[in-house]
């Protein structure tokens, strides 16, 4: 394990941070609230269009950073997304023809069983996960690889690891209702500003969770769907993905532990509590959205609770041809 000077150790201390939110909490308006955590550790550097730049941290240098519009968007055609379903563990990646590929969260154990698969990209965004599984997320920074995270967890990363050690290209991005440091959206505001825009398509400004739409144009935000798989889609999509393949999207605790999880240590989640009134509305039109646009999307879950219309469903085994065409290998999902 690295060592840490006394200023990192002290941010760490689950007491002072507990204690800086409260404060926070009581001494500032609603509308800042989702800043809780950020504060006092984090300050954020904005372009001269009020796009996330960068970030900056008391007490700790962290790793350097990438703005998205200086990423390559490099993905000419297919892209899978490998989440952490337990049905994951059925596909035998061995034996799979894969293009560009983004993990989450701890995706990166499919690497335990299989090393020569690699992946381009990696999206984080609870921070949760980076202080409870540090392992994986050691073995994620070492790798040549992408990785989008949220300036919560780019802190977090900063605090727990050693900034040597990081290997991969951090990129930030930020949600486009609640922007770092900044207050929270009102559904009227956002109504107003992206009435008309292309590169945020907004849904639904009024949903009670919060608002639903799809990113475009991720260097000006994203939207949340209640998963980081969503997330993810939308920057597979920007990215430049013609075809993309989730793999993994159960969306249902009841399925069982993450593959990477066993029952004694599976970390708790609110896929079930949000899946009918957050998470499935917005991959629906999200799958319309993406339609309308001529990208595919094909679930390879087929115990997933998004419906088939949502996206198409499709067994693994397509991925066995070496042009992993749908269209051309038919439905093998019986």
């Amino acid at each position: 394990m690295p060592s840490f000077g006394l200023i990192p150790r002290l941010l760490r201390s689950r007491p002072l941070t507990k204690g800086l939110r409260y404060f926070y909490r009581y001494t500032r308006p609603q509308a800042y609230r989702h800043n809780e955590t950020l504060w006092p550790f984090v300050k954020v550097r904005r372009d001269a269009d009020g796009r996330l730049a960068g970030c900056e941290l008391r007490g700790v240098r962290g790793p350097a950073t990438t703005p998205l519009e200086q990423l390559a968007r490099a993905i000419a055609g297919d892209a899978h997304l490998i989440l952490s379903g337990p049905s994951v563990a059925q596909i035998d990646y061995a034996r799979c023809r894969l293009g560009a590929v983004m993990g989450v969260n701890g995706s990166i154990a499919l690497r335990r069983q299989r090393p020569s698969l690699c992946f381009d990209y990696y999206a984080m965004l609870d921070a949760g996960f980076v202080k409870r599984r540090r392992d994986l997320v050691a073995e994620v920074l070492a790798q040549d690889l992408t990785l989008f995270v949220t300036p919560e967890v780019y802190r977090w990363i900063a605090f727990l690891f050693d900034g040597r050690a990081v290997r991969c290209r951090v990129a930030l991005f930020e949600e486009v209702h609640q922007r770092a440091l900044r207050p929270r959206a009102r559904p009227e505001a956002l109504e107003a500003e992206l009435a008309e825009d292309s590169g945020l398509v907004l849904f639904d400004a009024r949903h009670p969770v919060h608002a639903h739409g799809f990113s475009l144009d991720p260097p000006r935000g994203l939207f949340g769907g209640g998963t980081v798989a969503y997330t993810s889609l939308q920057l597979l999509a920007w990215l430049g993905a013609k075809t993309v393949y989730l793999h993994g999207l159960d969306l249902t605790a009841a399925a069982g532990p993450r593959f990477y999880e066993s029952a004694a240590s599976q970390l708790p989640t609110a896929l079930d509590r949000q899946f009918s009134g957050h998470i499935e509305p917005a991959f629906r039109q999200a799958g319309r959205l993406l339609r309308a646009r001529g990208i595919k999307v094909y679930n390879l879950s087929p115990a997933s609770r998004l419906g088939g219309d949502v996206f198409e469903k499709r067994h693994w085994s397509c991925l066995l041809s070496r042009e992993a065409d749908p269209q051309t290998l038919g439905d093998v999902s019986a």
